[in-house]
C-alpha cells in the first residue's frame, strides 16, 4: 500500500532525529501513530464530525497508575471504540523509549487493558508495536514478553500489513474477524480476564465476611446476612473506585483496617455524600471482625492487586454484579455457610448479561422514537423505567444517552451554557455536562424495580458510579457547598424492590397471605400507586411460568387462577416475558414506548397465540427487529428479536431483519418492510415475501398439505434408551447388543423394528436404518395390540428378561393404569398404528433444507412434537401420489415458505415442525384435464428416477464414479424443482398476480 510505505520511508530517512530525546510523544502521535492507524481505517482525527460520544478514537481517557511506588496521572493515549463498547487501547511512547525492553511500559499498558476488561491492547513507539493479551492478570515481577501475543518491527510493517489489519483494523472489527482472531489467541500463561477474576474475588470476599458475620452476629438470619454482606462490600468498593478516581484520598479506606475504623469511614461517607448508600446497617449491633476487614482491603490494593478502578466501567461493574448475585449463601445444619443459586437463577438457567453495544441499541431506538419533536423542557420531564432491572444496566444506557443528549443539545450554544455552568470543560478541552445537571437526570428521569433487593442495592451502585464519572474532586465540594446538601442524590424512590408483576390484588386470590410470613419475602408484592412512563425498557426474565413451580408455587398458581389481570396468563405454555410485555404495556403513559430484547418464537409457536393476540388487539406493535439465529447473549442459545411497542393503536408496523449483528452494533440499519397492522392477529406471525397468496388456497388448485396427508410423530417409548438397540451382531433369529450399563444381551428379531436413531435424512435417498426398536406390540388387520405378559414370557423369553432386568427405570414412566400385563408397554401409544409397511414420508425436524424421504419399509422413530423426526401418510382419499408430494415438499419454492415462518437454530437450522409444514400449499392435479396427468406422471417417474440414481451413487466403488452420478442427480433434481416453480408461478399469473 503506498501511503504505509511512505508512512515507513519516511520514518526510516529521518530516524535518527526521531530517536532524540527531544522528539516527544506528541509528535510521534501526529506524525506517525495517526496516520497509521488511519490506514487500519479508524477516524482517529474524527473527520465525520461525530459527536464526543459517537467517536471511534478517544483520546486522553484518564487513569491513575502506581509507579515507583508514587501514585502519579497518567491516561491511555487512545481508546478505539466499536459501538460503545472499548476494543482496545492503544499506548504510546517517544521512539527514544525501547518499548522491547521497557517493562514498566509493558506493565502501564496491560494494567489499563485488564482493568478495562480488553481481549488485547497496543504499545507502540512506531519503531515497533507490541499487542498484548489483556486477558492475563498482569503482575509486577512479569517480563516484557508475558503475554505479547505479537511483536511487529516498523521494517515488518509493509509485509505483515494483512496480519496487522487482522488485529487491529477496524474493517476486522466490523466484520467480526477481530474477535475470531482474538478467540485463537493461546499462550502458556494463564488467562484471568478481569470480569472472571474480579468475580471470583467478590464470592471470595463474601464468604469470608459472610462466615464472620454469621459466627459473630447469632440470629442475623439468613436473608439479612446475604443483605448485610453485600451492602458492606458494595461501599467499601464504591470507595474504593472513588480513591481511583482521585475524588478521595488514595489508601483511605486501607487504613480503616478495624470496624470501628469502618464505621468511622462509612459514618463520614454519609455525611459527605447523603445517599442511603453509606447510611448505617439497620442493626447497629452487626459486627465484622478485623482481621476478615484487613483481608479484604488488602486484596483490593496493590501490590497484592493490580486492580485500577479509573478505567473500569460501570456497566462492567453491573454485568459482574449480575453473575454474583444469581448465588447466595445458605447455612447448613452443621453451622456452616454454603453457596447456593437462586431457585430463580436455576428457573431461567442462569443470569446472562445483555451486551452493552445491545442495551445501547434498544435505548437508543426506544428513546430517538419516543423524543422526536419533543421540546428540551417536555424531554427533561420523560420518565424511563425497567420494571426488571437485575444490576441496572439498561438503565445505565439511558442514564448515558440523556446525558449525551444534553451535552449535544446544549453544546449547541456553549457559551451561554458555559457561563451558566450546565457544561464545563474537561481536560481535554471538550465539553462535558456538570454534575448537578447529570444529578437532575438522574433524580428525575430514571426508574428501576426488582425483585432481588441485592439487585436494586446494585443498581444503585451502578448509576452513582456513572453518575460522578469524569467529574472532579473540586466539582463535588463545590456543589455540596453551593446546594447545602449531600453530594448525591438518595435514589430510595427511585431504584425500588418489589414484585413487578404482583401487586397487592394478590390478597382478593388468597385472604390467608397475611397470615403467612414466610410468602411475604417470597413474593414481595408491589403496588405500583398509579406510576406510569413514558418508557420502559429491558430484557425481561425468559421463565417458563411452569418452572416456578419449583420454586414459587403460589405465584404460579396465581398466574393461572384466572384471578391475576393477565390476558396472557391463558397461554398453555406460559413464559414469564410473556407478562412483562403485558405489564409494561399497561404502566405506560398514553403515546408511551416500550423497547425489549425477548425470544421470537412467541411469533409462531401455538403457545404465543394468547400474547399475539394481546399485541394485535392492542394495535401497538411499532417495529419488529429479528435477529434470527445470531446469538446475542455469550454461551447461551436464545434466538431473540427487538420488539418496540407504542402505547397508542397503528395502522401499520415495520419489520427488518438484523443479518449482521457486527454492523448493528456499528451503527447500520437494517432494511425495512411496512405492513398493515391488520397483518397480526392471534395467529403465527410470519413476514416472508414468498407468494403469501397461495396459502389460500387459489380458486381451490391449492389445498393445505393437512388436507392431503395425515402428520404423525415418532414413538413415545418414555425411555429410548432401554427400548433402542445398537447391533453388535446379528443372526436370522437373534440381535446381539450391549445394554446401557455395558453388558451383553440377545433380543429375539420378531419383536424388533429398523430403526433410525440420530441418522441424517437426505432427500430423495432411501433411509438405511441403524438401529432396532422393541416393538412390544401384534399387528394385524390395521389394529395394534399390546402383546400379554405370557405371550411375551413365551414367544419372546430373551427380550421378556431383558426388559424385566430394567422394571425399576420403566416403572418410573407415568403409564396410566400399570399392571403386571403391562409395564413393558410404550409410555404413550400415539402413532403406533403409523409404523406398518405403507408409504410414508419422513424429515428431520431441524434442518438446512427439505429432505423429505420415502420409506415404505416401516421403519420406526421416536419422539413427540420437537422431533427429531415427522412423518406422514397419504389420506385415503388423496389421488397424488406420495412422490408427486415428496418432490412439491422438497421444492425450493415451498421450502423457502418454510423458512420465513419457522423457528430457527444455531448454526441457521430452523424448524420443520408439524406447526410450519402443515399449511403448506399443495399444489391439486386436475386428473380429468391430459396435461396435468402428465405433469404428475412426469414428477412421478423423475422422483423414482432419482431415488434410482441416488442407490446407484451409493453403490458406486470409486469417488469418480460417484461425482459423475452425483452431476446427474443435480441436473435433475433443479429440473424437478423447476418444473414445480413452473407450475406455482402459471397459477399466479393466471389469479393476476403479477409477471
Amino acid at each position: 500500500m503506498e501511503q504505509l510505505g511512505q508512512l515507513i520511508a519516511f520514518y526510516r530517512e529521518h530516524i535518527g532525529q526521531y530517536r532524540a530525546q527531544s522528539y516527544n510523544e506528541t509528535e510521534v502521535r501526529s506524525d506517525f501513530v495517526n496516520p497509521f492507524f488511519e490506514l487500519l481505517g479508524w477516524d482517529v482525527a474524527n473527520r465525520k464530525r461525530l459527536p464526543q460520544h459517537l467517536r471511534e478514537v478517544k483520546q486522553e481517557a484518564s487513569v491513575f497508575v502506581e509507579e515507583d511506588g508514587v501514585r502519579k496521572k497518567k491516561k491511555p493515549d487512545y481508546a478505539f471504540y466499536f459501538g460503545s463498547q472499548t476494543c482496545f487501547f492503544l499506548e504510546t511512547k517517544k521512539p527514544s523509549v525501547d518499548i522491547v525492553t521497557s517493562r514498566e511500559a509493558a506493565f502501564q499498558l496491560r494494567r489499563y487493558g485488564w482493568n478495562g476488561n480488553l481481549r488485547i491492547s497496543v504499545l507502540t513507539n512506531f519503531t515497533d508495536l507490541l499487542i498484548y493479551d489483556c486477558t492475563v492478570r498482569p503482575r509486577q515481577e512479569d517480563d516484557v514478553f508475558t503475554a505479547l501475543v505479537a511483536r511487529y518491527h516498523y521494517t515488518e510493517y509493509e509485509e505483515r500489513w494483512e496480519e496487522i489489519r487482522e488485529f487491529l483494523s477496524r474493517e476486522a472489527v466490523v466484520t467480526g474477524a477481530f474477535e475470531k482472531r482474538l478467540e485463537r489467541l493461546a499462550g502458556p500463561v494463564k488467562k484471568e480476564p478481569f470480569n472472571e477474576y474480579f468475580l471470583e474475588k467478590l464470592k471470595e470476599w463474601r464468604q469470608r465476611l459472610s462466615e464472620d458475620l454469621w459466627a459473630r452476629n447469632p440470629g442475623v438470619g439468613e436473608e439479612n446476612l446475604n443483605i448485610c454482606a453485600q451492602r458492606i462490600l458494595n461501599r467499601i468498593i464504591f470507595l474504593r473506585i472513588l480513591e481511583d478516581r482521585n475524588l478521595e484520598r488514595y489508601e483511605a479506606l486501607k487504613e480503616a483496617d478495624t470496624e470501628e475504623a469502618l464505621v468511622r469511614v462509612f459514618r463520614e461517607a454519609d455525611k459527605k455524600y447523603d445517599s442511603g448508600l453509606f447510611s448505617l446497617l439497620e442493626d447497629g449491633d452487626i459486627q465484622v471482625s478485623a482481621p476478615v476487614l484487613r483481608g479484604i482491603l488488602e486484596d483490593l490494593y496493590y501490590p497484592k492487586s493490580c486492580f485500577e478502578f479509573s478505567v473500569v466501567e460501570p456497566y462492567m461493574i453491573g454485568q459482574i454484579y449480575e453473575l454474583f448475585l444469581e448465588e447466595q449463601l445458605c447455612p447448613e445444619p452443621d453451622g456452616t455457610l454454603k453457596v447456593r443459586r437462586k431457585p430463580e437463577a436455576v428457573a431461567s438457567q442462569g443470569v446472562v448479561n445483555t451486551p452493552k453495544n445491545m442495551a445501547d441499541r434498544i435505548v437508543r431506538e426506544t428513546l430517538d422514537g419516543l423524543l422526536r419533536g419533543k421540546t428540551p423542557e417536555q424531554a427533561r420531564a420523560v420518565r424511563i423505567a425497567d420494571i426488571s432491572c437485575g444490576s441496572g444496566n439498561f438503565l445505565l444506557s439511558a442514564f448515558e444517552y440523556l446525558i449525551n443528549r444534553r451535552t449535544e443539545e446544549l453544546s449547541a450554544r456553549p457559551e451561554q451554557a458555559l457561563r451558566e455552568g450546565l457544561l464545563l470543560e474537561d481536560e481535554e478541552g471538550g465539553l462535558r455536562l456538570s454534575f448537578a445537571e447529570r444529578r437532575g437526570i438522574l433524580k428525575r428521569n430514571l426508574f428501576g424495580v426488582d425483585i432481588d433487593p441485592l439487585a436494586a442495592e446494585v443498581t444503585k451502585l451502578s448509576l452513582l458510579l456513572k453518575l460522578i464519572e469524569g467529574c472532579t474532586r473540586r466539582e463535588l465540594a463545590d456543589y455540596a457547598r453551593e446546594k447545602h446538601t449531600g453530594i448525591l442524590p438518595d435514589l430510595d424512590e427511585n431504584i425500588q424492590t418489589g414484585n413487578a408483576l404482583v401487586d397487592t390484588g394478590y390478597l382478593k386470590y388468597d385472604r390467608t397471605f397475611l397470615e403467612k410470613p414466610e410468602l411475604y419475602r417470597k413474593l414481595r408484592l408491589y403496588d405500583w400507586g398509579g406510576r406510569k412512563f413514558d418508557a420502559i425498557i429491558g430484557n425481561p426474565p425468559y421463565i417458563r411460568v411452569q418452572n416456578m413451580v419449583h420454586y414459587s408455587r403460589e405465584e404460579y398458581e396465581y398466574y393461572k387462577s384466572g384471578e391475576a389481570p393477565y390476558e396472557t396468563a391463558d397461554s398453555g405454555l406460559l413464559d414469564k416475558y410473556y407478562l412483562f410485555l403485558e405489564k409494561g404495556w399497561e404502566l405506560l403513559e398514553e403515546g408511551g414506548r416500550l423497547g425489549y430484547i425477548v425470544p421470537h418464537k412467541f411469533m409462531l409457536l401455538k403457545t404465543g397465540n394468547r400474547l399475539r393476540e394481546f399485541l394485535a388487539g392492542k394495535a401497538c406493535v411499532s417495529k419488529i427487529l429479528h435477529l434470527g439465529t445470531q446469538q446475542v447473549f455469550q454461551g447461551r442459545s436464545t434466538y431473540t428479536c427487538l420488539l418496540f411497542l407504542d402505547k397508542k393503536p397503528h395502522e401499520r408496523f415495520s419489520f427488518g431483519e438484523v443479518s449482521d449483528l457486527n454492523a448493528f452494533y456499528a451503527g447500520e440499519e437494517p432494511a425495512l418492510r411496512t405492513y398493515p397492522m391488520e397483518r397480526l392477529s392471534g395467529a403465527p406471525w410470519s413476514f416472508g415475501e414468498e407468494r403469501e397468496r397461495l396459502f389460500d388456497g387459489a380458486d381451490g388448485r391449492c389445498a393445505p398439505l393437512k388436507e392431503l396427508a395425515d402428520i404423525f410423530v415418532g414413538l413415545q417409548t418414555s425411555k429410548d434408551t432401554v427400548y433402542i438397540l445398537q447391533a453388535d451382531e446379528e443372526d436370522e433369529e437373534y440381535v446381539y447388543f450391549t445394554d446401557m450399563r455395558g453388558r451383553k444381551q440377545k433380543v429375539e428379531r420378531g419383536i424388533l423394528k429398523p430403526c433410525i436413531y440420530d441418522l441424517s435424512l437426505e432427500r430423495y435417498r432411501r433411509i438405511a436404518a441403524n438401529r432396532y426398536l422393541i416393538f412390544p406390540y401384534r399387528e394385524a388387520q390395521g389394529t395394534v395390540t399390546l402383546y400379554s405378559r405370557k405371550e411375551m414370557e413365551e414367544k419372546f423369553p430373551w427380550c421378556y428378561a431383558y426388559l424385566s432386568g430394567f422394571r425399576g427405570e420403566l416403572d418410573k414412566r407415568s403409564i396410566p393404569k400399570r399392571t403386571e400385563e403391562n409395564w413393558f408397554q410404550f409410555g404413550r401409544s400415539q402413532s403406533l398404528k403409523r409404523f406398518a409397511k405403507g408409504e410414508r414420508l419422513l424429515w428431520p425436524v431441524l434442518s438446512l433444507g427439505a429432505n423429505y424421504v420415502y420409506d415404505d419399509l416401516g421403519i420406526a422413530f421416536t419422539g413427540g412434537g420437537n422431533g427429531p423426526y415427522y412423518g406422514l401418510m397419504k389420506k385415503k382419499q388423496t389421488k397424488e401420489s406420495i412422490y408427486y408430494i415428496q418432490a412439491v415438499l422438497n421444492s425450493g419454492l415451498l421450502e423457502r415458505m418454510v423458512k420465513s415462518r419457522a423457528s430457527t437454530f444455531r448454526g441457521d437450522y430452523y424448524s420443520h415442525g408439524k406447526q410450519f409444514i402443515q399449511e403448506l400449499p399443495i399444489y391439486r392435479i386436475d386428473f380429468s384435464n391430459p396435461a396435468e396427468a402428465r405433469f404428475h406422471e412426469d414428477v412421478t417417474k423423475r422422483v423414482q428416477g432419482l431415488m434410482e440414481l441416488k442407490r446407484r451413487q451409493d453403490a458406486e466403488a470409486l469417488a469418480d464414479g460417484r461425482k459423475l452420478v452425483g452431476r446427474l442427480i443435480r441436473t435433475e433434481e433443479e429440473e424437478l424443482d423447476k418444473m414445480i416453480e413452473r407450475k406455482y408461478t402459471a397459477l399466479e399469473k393466471s389469479l393476476g398476480g403479477g409477471a
